[in-house]
Parts: structure tokens; sequence; C-alpha cells
């Protein structure tokens, strides 16, 4: 097993990770690497082609793939070591972790050790939603991949279940893909995003929005043919063959947990202080990995901040 040092190790590289990296070259911190287990890294804005990223970082209006795009190339241009296909698997200490790559297996041990792995949606499954496993049911994310990345066939009329910021952004995925949005559901009262959007989108892209609604079933067996939908007592079916759900975050804390790091009750984030550090330990916790969700920029401006209190510690102990 190959062994070897650095003085930053990043786990993931999204906004959050390569925003980190950045900002930790540009303080004099020498050994920067990053490690994600995707074949690319940018995390999800670069399978998320809708506007609206940079604006709080950047000061720009970019496309989620233009976005992914600036971060990668100044993180390569300040000479971030970025290892992509490689996964963290388990820990050796607090200071050193596995990694598993087509390369094989290596231990890295490291200073400071970030860990930016985000959060997923949570998918069927773990919504425990009744009916069989036929195709047609999506994450945003999986719907991204499918749409964008691999231009595969998705369906063609859609229920999406959540109304936060990003069902919304799966509705305009959807138009890409061209499948028709039939409904958006949700359980809660009223909608989770910016006050404005259902509206204007709904004028778009004619769709119904039914707050208060919980989805009881899919049908269909090989190919989903409909959504059994239940709200204040009254039973319909929605005859769609496409399932998107969006939304309800959990994050990837499974490196975390590996870690034995104390995890919050509530979001089932790893327990930090203000300055994300795991108390006791040189492990940082930030972007979506801490809930509740933030936008690409939001992660990307915090990382920063924290990647210059990690550069300050590890300058002050070369004094």
């Amino acid at each position: 097993m190959r062994s070897s040092n650095v003085d930053v190790l990043i786990i993931g590289a999204g906004p959050a990770g390569l925003s980190a990296a950045i900002e930790l070259k540009r303080s004099g911190v020498e050994k920067v690497r990053v490690v994600e287990r995707e074949k690319q890294a940018g995390g999800v804005p670069r399978h998320s082609f809708h506007p609206g990223y940079g604006v709080r970082d950047l000061k720009r209006f970019l496309s989620g793939p233009k976005y992914a795009k600036f971060y990668l190339e100044r993180a390569k241009k300040l000479g971030v070591e970025i290892s992509t296909k490689t996964t963290a698997t388990d820990w050796v200490d607090k200071n050193t972790i596995k990694l598993t790559s087509p390369f094989g297996l290596e231990q890295v041990s490291a200073k400071a050790i970030v860990l930016a792995t985000g959060a997923r949606e949570r998918g069927r499954s773990a919504r425990a939603v009744a009916g069989k496993r036929p195709a047609g049911i999506y994450t945003t994310g999986s719907l991204q991949q499918a749409t964008y990345l691999e231009d595969l066939y998705v369906g063609k009329c859609a229920l999406i279940v959540g109304a936060e910021h990003v069902s919304f952004s799966a509705v305009m995925t959807l138009k890409h893909a061209g499948v028709k949005t039939a409904a958006m559901i949700c359980e809660e009262k009223k909608h989770q995003t910016v006050f404005g959007v259902p509206t204007l989108l709904r004028l778009i892209y004619r769709f119904k929005l039914h707050t208060s609604t919980k989805l009881l079933e899919i049908q269909g067996d090989k190919r989903v043919t409909g959504a059994l939908l239940e709200k204040n007592g009254r039973k319909w079916v929605e005859s769609v063959d496409t399932i998107i759900f969006t939304g309800d975050w959990i994050p990837d804390h499974e490196l975390a947990r590996k870690a034995d790091i104390a995890i919050d009750s509530r979001y089932k984030s790893p327990v930090v202080g203000k300055d994300h550090q795991v108390a006791g330990s040189n492990i940082y916790s930030i972007g979506n990995l801490i809930l509740p969700i933030k936008a690409a920029d939001q992660c990307a401006l915090e990382a920063r901040k924290i990647a210059k209190i990690i550069a300050k510690r590890l300058n002050n102990l070369k004094v």
C-alpha cells in the first residue's frame, strides 16, 4: 500500500472543497490535495445546467457547468492536486485516511483533514413509499445526470415530489429532456423556495402545485403508470410515467461516522464548533455536509472562510 503526506487533505471536489483548496493555496499552504469519488470534479453544478450560480461568490450569473469549470481551473492553476475516481474508505487514525482508486490502495496523512462530502436527496426507498419498483423514478441529481451527461430517455409526463428550490430546478431539467411536468406536490402547507418562483414557473411550464399532499403509492409494474395521492382525505391518481423525488436532504456523513464523530440529532450532520472544527481533532466539516442545505455559492464562501482559519493555524505551526 502506498503512503503519502500532505498539509491538507480535502474529501470532496464540489464548490466547497475546491473553494477551500484555492484559499489554502492562496494563504501559503503548500501541499493541498482534493480527492473526489466521481470521474470529474465540480460536484452537483457540473450537471445542473440552469443559470444562477456564482452570484454571491463570483459576482457573476453562470450555469452550473461553467461555475464548476471556473473553480476547477482556478484550483489546478494554483497547484492543487486533484484525484478523481478516488474514494475515502476508512480512517487509520484521526490524521490518516485510507483511499482506493484505479491506482490501488493508499494511505494519506495530513495536518488537517477537511470533509466536504456534501448531501444527497432522499430517494424513494428512504421515504418508504408503497408500490413496486418500476422504471421512471429519479432524484433531481440522477435526473440531471441522465439528461445532461448521458442523454438518456427520461419519460413523457412527470410528478415532482417536493417543493424546495431544487424541485423547481427539476422542472427546467424535465423541460430540457422533453418531459412535461404534470404536477408538483409537498406535504407542507406551502412551498420552501424563494417567493415568486413557484408562480413564475407555473405560468411558464403549466403545472399544478398541490400543497398538504402526500404520495401514498407508486403505480406500475415495468414502468411508472401513475401516483396515488391524498390531500385532506381525498385520494386520486395522477397519471404520469415519471416521478422525481426532490429535496429532503441527508448529509453524506458515512466517513464522519467511521471516525466516531458526534452526529447532530436534528440534521444528522457532524457536530462542529464555530470554526467548523471537530472537537479534539484536526478534522473540519464544510459545505452541505453541515445542514440545513445551502446554495453552491454560499458553500463556497463558507469554505473560503474556514480555509483561512486552517491556513493561519498551519502557518503558525511553522513559526
